[in-house]
């Protein structure tokens, strides 16, 4: 009897066991598939809010969302462009946003789909956002005009209310003096009849903030505008002082890049030197080495590109330049000058927009400028063609030649 006690609650017990597994183990399962089904649900989530009050002026608006499915991007906004329309996984994609010109405020909205799933990411702009004055001019100053003047403008960024002014009687305005958004400001100005040159200046000013172009016009017997001599493009040298590299400013090149040196370097085949009589005006100029059997330290061709020029107008480019003695080197042949539209026409001067010119050290040969007691002028006028407004100026060398250039000019005719 006892026997069998014993054995039935051993059994018994190792059911209760059994049992007890099954239901850890179910327990475990079921944990498992329900891991399963949270790790595979669908999932669109985006972590970027609504844009409540976005600029006047726009600007690039980082878009972050999660994910686990592919998933394509749209919009209902023109003035909305995205850089990524469709992908997979979490990501994050740009929207740019244009200013707002339509005189009232906008709303956009941008769609994520992700299989069934569907998420949206509003955008308010505002159409002039006043809480911070804006107030840039972007025409670039000064403005230089010849001594027959005429029609011009000035361009400006502004989000209030703004005045325009100038401080001379030779300028008027053709536009609204006043305004609430940025625009562009058209004036005139006056033919100079003086013999001196004259300035003035136009102001605008907003809540506050004041910006102001100057105006430099000059005299009759000065001819036309140097379009060189401006704050960006200096080619007079003068601005490029000790221990800076030459070119400072501009496009410049030529059969040997590496030959461009410091200021006042020696043993260079271009450099800013100084401090001697060579200087047509001021106390900077271009010394070019154009040697012959010189590879390591002298150029074959030298170019400068400018840009920016009207199609089917003429121009005229000029500089001064010296050369050395007889006595200090021999010099045979000469410099040919010319203007290239295509940079392979460079390294042989080919297809130049007018007839060549030439110069350099010659005692006297028809159709070369030459010049070693006292500077000369060398000009080379020329016609954009009606499609183009980039041009090489370019220096080619026919000889043994070591110009010293100074005072370069580039003028409308």
């Amino acid at each position: 009897m006892r026997k069998y006690i014993s054995d039935h609650w051993i059994k018994s017990f190792m059911i209760m066991i059994g049992i007890g597994l099954f239901g850890v183990s179910a327990g475990v399962l079921q944990s498992c598939d329900d891991d399963d089904e949270i790790q595979n649900k669908p999932t669109l989530y985006i972590i970027t809010e609504d844009i409540e009050a976005l600029s006047t002026y726009g600007g690039t608006i980082p878009i972050e969302f999660l994910c686990n499915l592919d998933w394509q991007v749209s919009t209902d906004a023109v003035w909305i462009t995205l850089d990524a329309k469709a992908g997979s996984q979490s990501a994050t994609i740009n929207a740019k946003v244009t200013k707002n010109d339509e005189g009232v405020d906008r709303m956009g909205v941008i769609k994520i789909v992700a299989g069934e799933l569907e998420k949206r990411l509003n955008i308010h702009q505002k159409y002039r956002d006043t809480s911070t004055p804006q107030l840039s001019i972007t025409t670039k100053s000064p403005i230089k005009l010849d001594f027959e003047g005429g029609r011009n403008s000035i361009s400006f960024v502004c989000n209030v209310g703004w005045e325009a002014s100038t401080d001379v009687e030779w300028i008027s305005f053709t536009s609204e003096t006043a305004g609430l958004e940025d625009g562009t400001l058209n004036f005139v100005v006056e033919k100079n009849g003086g013999d001196v040159i004259r300035e003035g200046k136009i102001t605008i000013t907003a809540q506050g903030i004041t910006k102001s172009v100057d105006i430099v016009q000059q005299t009759e017997a000065m001819g036309g505008v140097n379009l060189l001599d401006t704050p960006e493009e200096d080619y007079s040298f003068e601005r490029i002082t000790t221990n800076k590299y030459w070119p400072a400013l501009g496009e410049w090149g030529g059969s040997d890049s590496q030959g461009i040196g410091k200021f006042g370097a020696s043993a260079t085949a271009v450099r800013v030197a100084a401090n001697s009589p060579i200087p047509h005006t001021g106390s900077s100029y271009l010394f070019v080495r154009m040697r012959e059997n010189e590879t390591a330290n002298s150029l074959d061709w030298l170019w400068r590109k400018v840009k920016g020029l009207t199609p089917g107008k003429s121009y005229t480019f000029s500089f001064w330049f010296k050369t050395p003695s007889a006595a200090e080197m021999s010099q045979p042949g000469n410099i040919r000058l010319g203007a290239v539209i295509n940079e392979t026409d460079i390294p042989t001067l080919s297809n130049p927009l007018a007839p060549e010119v030439t110069f350099g050290f010659v005692a006297a040969s028809d159709g070369v400028l030459s010049s070693s007691d006292e500077h000369k002028k060398v000009s080379y006028t020329f016609t954009m063609p009606a499609d183009k407004t980039d041009v090489y100026i370019v220096w080619r060398r026919n000889g043994n030649q070591q110009p010293f250039l100074d005072d370069m000019s580039l003028v409308m005719n």
